[in-house]
């Protein structure tokens, strides 16, 4: 068992397991993801690894996402951050080991999109999951567009992306975001069985089914769209104000602009992203 930055490595047999170390909500700060890529590019040349599990630390959280107080303050910064975030993401998603998500708690922001670049996502049923991003006057801009529309299609995507909504574990499940939800003390008995069977059949052939699938839905110039829209956020007020709401804990007051023009947000509360 190894750990550092906020994430603890745990290998037992062919099974790895990583562990978000920053309780009680497992935020993705910059050092903690930093240290989630240097343990995932690690795990890429582990060929005595089959699967990965990606858990939070303790019951309330898988992960609520970015810490708002490390929030760039400019357009350069922010596609930067995205840019950073997507290679993350990317990275995980092509691990030649097939990964869980073991879903407890909150799933929010960056932490629902860790959850969509794993293979398999297992949760609690007491799970919440969702992108309120939008009520801080952002988006999920780390690949958490690309991958909804990819799995749920436009429409859903719009109502998870567009309202800030939380959805529980059921309604994941509904929509295709779940493989499987069950009771809170069934959840580590669950995902350990997946993680056997799983690490019983032929690596090999793991590996090219999951290349292969991955390669039937392309998102050719999705990237780059989502974290020019996320830089473009910074040309306009509401970020800025939806930040300043959540760190002062009052409501935002976001501009209302004509309709179409970025920064045009309905009041809410602001939920980390």
């Amino acid at each position: 068992m190894s750990a550092g930055d906020g994430v603890e490595l745990e290998v037992s047999g062919p099974v790895a397991t990583l562990r978000l170390c920053n309780p009680p909500l497992n935020v993705l700060t910059v050092a903690l993801r930093r240290a989630l890529f240097e343990q995932i590019v690690a795990l890429s040349e582990r060929p005595d690894i089959r699967v990965v599990i990606i858990e939070g630390q303790g019951e309330k959280a898988f992960s609520v996402g970015s810490d708002v107080k490390e929030f760039p303050t400019d357009e350069i910064g922010g596609i930067a951050k995205i840019r950073f975030e997507q290679y993350l993401l990317d990275r995980l998603a092509a691990l030649p080991q097939v990964t869980i998500a073991k879903i407890g708690g909150y799933a929010l922001g960056g932490g629902a999109e860790l959850m969509l670049a794993c293979d398999f996502r297992i949760a609690s049923r007491d799970a919440s999951i969702g992108f309120p991003e939008i009520k801080l006057g952002a988006l999920p801009a780390a690949g958490g567009m690309k991958r909804l529309v990819q799995e749920i299609g436009p429409l859903r995507a719009r109502e998870l992306v567009m309202t800030g909504k939380p959805i529980d574990a059921r309604r994941a499940a509904e929509l295709g975001l779940l493989n499987e939800v069950v009771g809170p003390e069934r959840l580590a008995e669950a995902v350990d069985r997946l993680a056997t069977d799983l690490a019983q059949l032929p690596a090999g052939a793991l590996a090219l089914a999951k290349r292969t699938i991955g390669s039937a839905v392309p998102a050719s110039g999705i990237d780059t769209a989502e974290a020019e829209a996320f830089g473009e956020l910074f040309r306009g007020k509401d970020l800025a104000e939806g930040l300043a709401a959540f760190l002062g804990k009052r409501q935002p007051g976001f501009n209302r602009g004509p309709a179409g023009k970025a920064g045009t947000a309905d009041e809410a509360t602001p939920q980390p992203g």
